[in-house]
């Protein structure tokens, strides 16, 4: 059985472009897809020569029977020894937890030193959904939260921003090394004319640092997704 990607069509092939684009030497390369589903990115990294191992919070559903596929629970404890991979990968997982901070703090622990995390997110920074959140106090791909509905699969709880995930990343022994979008989305480009009264009014409130910048970036005002790499420093 051929595995399904459960994320939208082209996330793992953006995702697998960085991989190869920080990592050309894949047979010395260890990684880790956490929230692995059925296993389609994971069969993708091992085609590429990589060394891929799998966990995810329910394991059964993985179809690839020659890596092997782990079970997490929905605190995010890793079940790996410290310093193990070169790189982890969580991709569209960090949107539907809450501990984010016990999860960074995990994903760092099995991580060796210098090691990157790379993790994909749908954009709230971009014009769509600025817009969006504006109009009907809701914004793109994160709707209305279904009371008592724990399940972690089935809600994105955790709308946070680049300025958000940095600092969150920053108290977890990591910092943003870069990130990238998969696709500019024609329903923010139409309102990019905006740009630079934004990024006016944000460098006069907030000031120009990095992170001001970052912010409002071309990526992360037209990006349909985020695709972030951290790189781990403690």
């Amino acid at each position: 059985m051929v595995p399904q990607e459960m994320a939208v069509s082209g996330t793992h092939d953006t995702v697998l472009k960085f991989v190869k684009d920080t990592f050309p030497e894949p047979a010395s390369t260890k990684i880790l897809d956490i929230g692995a589903g059925q296993g389609s990115l994971s069969l993708k990294l091992k085609r590429a020569g990589y060394q891929v191992c799998a966990c995810d919070i329910d394991a059964n559903n993985f179809k690839v029977a020659d890596i092997e596929c782990l079970e997490v629970d929905a605190n995010g404890d890793l079940p790996y020894e410290a310093g193990t991979f070169d790189l982890v990968l969580s991709i569209e997982v960090i949107e539907h937890i809450e501990n984010h901070s016990g999860f960074f703090t995990n994903v760092n622990r099995v991580l060796k030193p210098n090691g990157k995390y790379v993790f994909s997110t749908p954009n709230i920074l971009s014009l769509k959904y600025r817009l969006s959140f504006l109009l009907t106090g809701y914004g793109y791909s994160f709707g209305p939260l279904e009371p008592f509905v724990r399940s972690p699969a089935e809600q994105h709880i955790s709308p946070f921003s680049l300025d958000r995930y940095t600092w969150m990343l920053s108290m977890c022994g990591f910092e943003i090394a870069t990130f990238r979008t998969d696709k500019l989305q024609s329903s923010s480009k139409i309102w990019y004319f905006l740009a630079p009264l934004i990024r006016s009014l944000a460098k006069k409130r907030f000031g120009n640092s990095p992170t001001v910048q970052r912010q409002n970036s071309k990526t992360a005002l037209l990006g349909r997704k985020l695709f972030i790499m951290a790189s781990k420093t403690g």
